[in-house]
């Protein structure tokens, strides 16, 4: 392979910066990894052992960064077997699972050689540190690993109590050059220092750069992460370049960043603007109505003040009427309470009087009725001649009795054989007592009333008037009389009649036997007991009739009974008769005494009404005012609620409260129906014109049904100013359309300039690329492609004519530069900038072979296209770094068995011409001719500790590579600290 046209690296550089070891401490699957970078080294052990993780890691020293967040794009750590990135989280527990993980990177530079330290940083989640020591990785291996002299093995061990805190106390007191820090800012400067005459600046300085702005940071953040793939695709070579073209020009504000959606906004507010102004001018005559009803508005405002005062009139009125009608209402209620008073005691005469009344009914009920008894009573006893009431009572009961027997006997047989023989002794009884009765009308002349003197006849007849009644039958001897005589002495006489020692006896009058009136009672209970017997006789009526006699029995006792009941009450007739007569005129007098109290309080009721009927009058006219009052509040409630803008209105004064009228109220009323109208036609040409696009509805008008006076008047304030400055708005428009001009004219140039950049920058890397031949290919040439739509949209913009003074470009213009955006952002809706990285769609490459005289377009393969990718990566980092500088970089190339091996020593030879060590990785399937060409390998899955960190990570690797050479070209790679630890093979 031939360098020719390319310039010596190392005949130029007088500053050398070097990567010589990487060192992985728990992470990435390893326990401990000590991997030598200085020369080309190829990693072997089986699939999926983390191989690739270690090559990887190197980006976590070379980029600025202090956290896995956002780590596609920051590292874009590639999950090769599932397509895609590995997440932030799977990334960072990846690198940096425990407290115990660390990676070290170790480097040399002009000012000797030092170490960055990773770690894992528990103040921010995903986030690590770094620590910069100025020491060799021999002086702390000891921190991070063990391997004692009674190791057997030789593999080592973990180092007891590792911490952050403990390395770092460590470092510090190795160097007091050692610094700590995780600001990105600051990492910046550390890492891509370039102050060469500054051993301090660039004492951790690990990529130089020509220029450390922020451009050529991002530039080279690309490159790193394109080193790391070297078979990349065209995007991301055409994103690299696109970097490199963006930072190869002179100054920062050259910076290619088209903000199209800005400037077409601009040309969109500009145009609205225009069309506004045009608006505006056409809807002048509207306007000129719209100012005579805000004057005519302006004018009926005071109606609204009116309405204030009569407000504040109406409320002083209730006020006042509210008073008055709560003293007439006091009067009246006192005066009622009187005539109430009055009225209740006049209710209780009257219902005493009734009361009195109803007692004197009651007792003329019971007087009438004690009259009756009375009168019955004495019919009854007047039957029974000279009888004793309890005589009467014995004959009734016996009466009562025998008719009992009677209509006993009718009902039964067996009782009625009983009657009969009773019925036939009693005729029997009967027949004798008429007999004796005759014999005692014989002997009456003997009886003793009429052979005794009257004062021993009347203590006799006293006690039983059947004692004077007897007859001797003859006329008394002288010692009957004489003892007669001194038994009457025996009774003493009083008032009322006779005392027989404790007992009294009522005088009686003499009465004579009437004998034909006892025959007539005898002959009558005679014939009552014959026709008894015959009603007991059913031989002759057949017994057909003896429902009637037991009906006439039935009444029979039920007249006996109501005789006896006659003659029970009788005797207290009379004093129910004097009780009853006594409480009726006592009744009587009452209700006079009652009449003449109630005819007092019936004059008085008379008087307090009088009184309350003008009180009720005063009461309802200050109801009735106060009742038009409310009403009158109603409407003006209703009204500021119709229109709320009264509601912040003030009075000079209120209006007197007899003017407080309806008729008033309806004269405020008509003013502000009118200057409601006003208001609404107002408001209605307010949101015409704000809805024709003339004016801005700053105050909300399209939105709120019932916006404020404030609101409409600021509205109409706002036009008013419009109309007023339409031609110092039409002045300053083409003002601003003329800077816009410019501004078209400064893209146009811009679109120009850049499309003539990248030309140039093409033209400048074939020219480096002159002289250079790779493998059979003898020329070769980049194609730098550009979007078509930026290559048209450079030409139209060459067309037109931005010195137009006062007028916007043609529409057909931004039309085409909204299809270009339509086009070229797709569905992007915002975000439009046309940078570089955008415009740069690909880049290609065209070949040309010994044999040829054209070139050729046509794809080379992997390992051909990853060698110019390779000198094209070169080429492009050295247009980024520090120009005095060499460098000894890994180059990683994953999976270098996919690379032919035929090519591999002119890779080989070309990375080491470049400044670059192969640092690649492949199973153990890899051909023995590959890892022989390569020259080291190290096996990074064959040792394992017994004392890891973690249980879960026991792979061990240190010591150095294996390799092909004779014993005398091992100092040319192998570390001479190491080489009691290696056995040499000699496999060649």
């Amino acid at each position: 392979m031939s360098t020719e046209g390319a310039p010596n690296a190392e005949a130029q550089a007088y500053f050398r910066f070097g990567i010589r070891r990487l060192v992985l401490v728990d992470s990435a699957g390893f326990c401990y990894v000590e991997i030598p970078l200085n020369q080309h080294a190829l990693l072997l052990g089986s699939g999926n052992l983390g191989k690739s993780s270690l090559l990887n890691s190197l980006r976590l020293f070379l980029l600025p960064e202090n956290n896995f967040r956002n780590s596609k794009n920051k590292f874009a750590f590639r999950n090769a077997s599932a397509g895609s990135f590995y997440t932030n989280e799977e990334s960072y527990q990846h690198y940096f699972p425990s407290q115990s993980s660390f990676l070290i990177m170790e480097v040399e530079s002009p000012s000797g050689t030092h170490c960055q330290v990773l770690y894992r940083d528990q103040s921010s989640q995903l986030s690590y540190g770094r620590i910069f020591v100025p020491v060799a990785y021999d002086q702390l291996r000891g921190l991070f690993w063990r391997c004692d002299e009674d190791d057997a093995d030789g593999i080592g061990q973990a180092v007891e109590g590792l911490t952050v805190a403990r390395v770092t106390e460590a470092l510090k007191t190795l160097s007091r050059e050692t610094t700590v820090s995780s600001d990105p800012t600051r990492l910046k400067h550390i890492l891509y220092s370039s102050d060469l005459m500054s051993p301090d600046a660039v004492r951790y300085s690990v990529l130089p750069l020509a220029d450390p702005d922020e451009r050529k940071i991002q530039s080279l953040r690309t490159l790193i992460l394109l080193l790391f793939e070297m078979k990349a695709d065209d995007k991301a070579m055409a994103h690299a370049v696109a970097s490199i073209i963006e930072a190869d020009k002179k100054f920062a504000d050259d910076a290619f960043e088209l903000d199209i959606d800005q400037f077409l906004d601009r040309h969109d507010q500009l145009k609205s603007r225009q069309e506004h102004l045009t608006r505006v001018e056409s809807a002048r005559p509207q306007f000129d109505k719209l100012q005579s009803a805000f004057e005519r508005y302006q004018t009926l405002t005071r109606t609204q003040h009116d309405f204030a005062a009569f407000r504040d009139g109406l409320a002083a009125a209730l006020a006042e009427i509210g008073q008055q009608r709560q003293q007439a209402d006091r009067e009246r209620d006192e005066l009622q309470g009187a005539q109430k008073q009055s009225q209740k005691q006049l209710n209780s005469l009257k219902t005493e009087q009734n009361r009195l009344e109803g007692e004197i009914k009651a007792q003329t009920s019971v007087l009438d009725k004690a009259e009756k008894v009375q009168k019955d009573g004495e019919l009854l006893v007047s039957r029974y001649g000279d009888l004793t009431a309890d005589e009467i009572q014995a004959t009734l009961n016996e009466a009562m009795e025998d008719s009992q027997a009677q209509l006993n006997a009718l009902n039964s047989a067996a009782q009625a054989e009983q009657r009969k023989a009773q019925l036939t002794r009693t005729i029997d009884q009967l027949d004798a007592d008429l007999k004796a009765l005759a014999e005692r009308e014989q002997r009456a002349q003997w009886q003793l009333q009429n052979q005794l003197d009257d004062d021993v006849i009347a203590p006799l007849r006293a006690v039983n008037p059947k004692l004077v009644s007897a007859s001797p039958g003859q006329a008394l001897d002288e010692d009957t009389k004489a003892t007669l005589g001194r038994m009457a002495e025996l009774f003493a006489q009083t008032d009322r009649g006779f005392d027989w020692f404790d007992t009294a006896f009522p005088a009686r009058a003499p009465q004579a036997d009437d004998f034909p009136a006892q025959r007539h009672k005898l002959e009558g209970e005679l014939n009552a007991a014959r026709r008894h017997l015959a009603e007991l006789d059913d031989s002759a009526s057949g017994g057909q009739d003896r429902p009637q006699r037991i009906q006439q029995a039935e009444k029979d006792i039920a007249a006996t009974r109501k005789e006896l009941d006659i003659l029970k009450r009788l005797p207290s007739a009379a004093t129910n008769i004097e009780d009853a007569t006594q409480a009726i005129d006592e009744a009587n007098r009452a209700v006079a005494a009652l009449e003449e109290k109630a005819a007092i309080e019936r004059e008085r009721v008379e008087a307090v009404g009088t009184k309350l009927d003008k009180a009720q009058t005063v009461a309802r006219r200050a109801q009735e005012r106060e009742t038009e009052l409310l009403h009158l509040q109603t409407t003006v409630s209703g009204d500021m609620r119709r229109f709320p803008s009264l509601k912040t209105v003030k009075a000079d004064a209120p209006l007197a409260a007899e003017a407080v009228s309806v008729a008033r109220l309806d004269d405020i009323r008509s003013g502000l129906e009118e200057l409601e109208q006003l208001r609404f036609n107002i408001l209605e040409s307010l949101r015409r014109l704000i809805n024709k696009g003339i004016g801005e509805d700053r105050e909300g008008l399209l939105e709120s049904d019932s916006p404020s006076w404030q609101a409409i008047r600021d509205t109409f304030k706002a036009l008013a100013d419009l109309f007023a400055g339409l031609a110092e708005s039409g002045r300053v428009l083409r003002e601003q359309i003329d800077s816009h001009n410019e501004t078209v004219a400064s893209y146009r140039q811009a679109l120009k300039a850049n499309s003539e950049h990248i030309q140039r920058f093409e033209a400048a890397l074939n020219r480096e690329l002159d002289g250079v031949t790779i493998n059979d290919l003898v020329e070769i040439r980049v194609d730098i492609h550009t979007d078509p739509k930026f290559h048209n949209l450079v030409e139209e913009s060459a067309a037109i004519d931005p010195y137009a003074s006062g007028k916007l470009q043609s529409d057909a213009f931004y039309d085409r530069l909204r299809v270009f955006v339509a086009e070229f952002f797709g569905d992007q809706k915002s975000g439009n900038r046309l940078t570089m990285d955008k415009v740069v769609t690909g880049v290609s490459y065209r070949t040309r072979k010994q044999s040829s005289t054209t070139l050729d377009s046509k794809g080379q393969s992997t390992s051909t296209t990853a060698l110019i990718n390779l000198e094209l990566v070169h080429r492009l980092l050295r247009r980024v770094l520090y120009p005095q500088i060499s460098l000894s970089f890994p180059m990683v190339l994953d999976e270098l068995a996919s690379v032919d091996v035929s090519q591999v020593p002119a890779l080989l030879d070309r990375l080491q011409d470049q400044g670059f060590n192969l640092f690649s990785a492949a199973t153990h399937s890899a051909s023995p001719e590959l890892i022989f060409q390569v020259g080291r390998h190290l096996e990074v899955g064959q040792m394992r500790t017994a004392r890891p960190y973690s249980a879960s990570r026991t792979l061990v690797f240190w010591g150095g590579p294996e390799g092909f050479s004779d014993r005398e070209g091992l100092s040319e790679w192998f570390d001479q600290t190491q080489h009691h630890l290696l056995e040499v093979s000699h496999e060649s």
